[in-house]
């Protein structure tokens, strides 16, 4: 299979400068299907928010970069076929502003419950009252994740798996996905934080984390990386190189199967932070 999918650059992507955020809609993008049951919604070409259609319901992983994006957010959700009031549950992969901004407007709009690790909600009203650049609109966290025992909701079971490094309760996500058209399954994964600034030596004395958590994130990714993963869903949209490959046909999900690609992008993300401590990750290869 040629290899369309690997970790890119940001070059040319929203970033969450105020200058940058001035002009989110010179950087929309269109809705498209991710899976046979899943859409990328967020609508901008930083952060994706994944709507699964459950059949008893809607989930949506993520609500957005920030609250002058969240139009694009209900536009897209509308443009996939879908009514936003149908949201039932919102998971959240991390307590970062530009996945959890509108938590709290989508809640209040259409009663969902709002997911977040215990972890996380730690760092969530540690941070509550953040201005720029977190962008974290407080929120009540109604439902944690329970890592021990999967969630069954209509025709999706989803497995849980706390993933620290990025911050300490990223949370990933794991389930299967059948197109009743060919009838085939997919394994479709979600890494929820893997961006790894937070995690060199500066960034943990910046944020005040474990600085075990590096080394775990590692060991995670590693591990996670043996998976077999027919779709890898990216919670930001220059991980596996997805804006170049976004199809013209907004349906044709096919073209985001790619065995290779959860491997490739969390071998990439453990080399990263690797690099951040030779002192110990080159003596171990020598």
């Amino acid at each position: 299979m040629e290899k369309k999918f690997h970790y890119a650059s940001t070059e040319g992507r929203l970033g969450m400068s105020k200058e940058a955020l001035s002009t989110h809609w010179e950087h929309a993008i269109p809705v498209y299907r991710n899976a046979p049951h899943v859409w990328n919604v967020g609508g901008q070409d930083n952060v994706a928010s994944f709507l699964l259609d459950t059949g008893e319901g809607l989930i949506l992983i993520d609500t957005g970069l920030c609250p002058e994006t969240l139009y694009l957010l209900i536009d897209r959700i509308w443009r996939s076929g879908h009514d936003p009031m149908d949201i039932k549950k919102i998971f959240l992969t991390h307590w970062h502003g530009d996945h959890s901004c509108c938590a709290r407007v989508l809640h209040e709009m259409t009663g969902a419950e709002i997911w977040l690790s215990k972890e996380d909600e730690v760092e969530h009203q540690k941070h509550a009252e953040d201005t720029f650049p977190a962008y974290v609109t407080p929120y009540t966290v109604t439902n944690f994740y329970d890592m021990e025992h999967p969630l069954k909701m209509g025709r999706f079971t989803i497995t849980f798996r706390l993933c620290p490094g990025h911050t300490p309760g990223v949370t990933s996500f794991f389930f299967e996905d059948t197109d009743e058209k060919t009838g085939k399954t997919y394994k479709c994964a979600l890494h929820g934080g893997l961006g790894v600034g937070q995690m060199s030596k500066e960034g943990v004395v910046k944020h005040g984390t474990d600085p075990e958590l590096p080394h775990r994130f590692i060991k995670d990714c590693y591990e996670l990386a043996k998976m077999p993963v027919d779709i890898a869903l990216a919670s930001h949209l220059n991980q596996n190189n997805i804006l170049p490959n976004i199809p013209k046909d907004p349906d044709d999900y096919t073209v985001f199967i790619a065995d290779y690609a959860w491997a490739d992008v969390l071998i990439n993300r453990a080399k990263a932070v690797e690099k951040f401590y030779p002192e110990i990750y080159e003596k171990s290869e020598q």
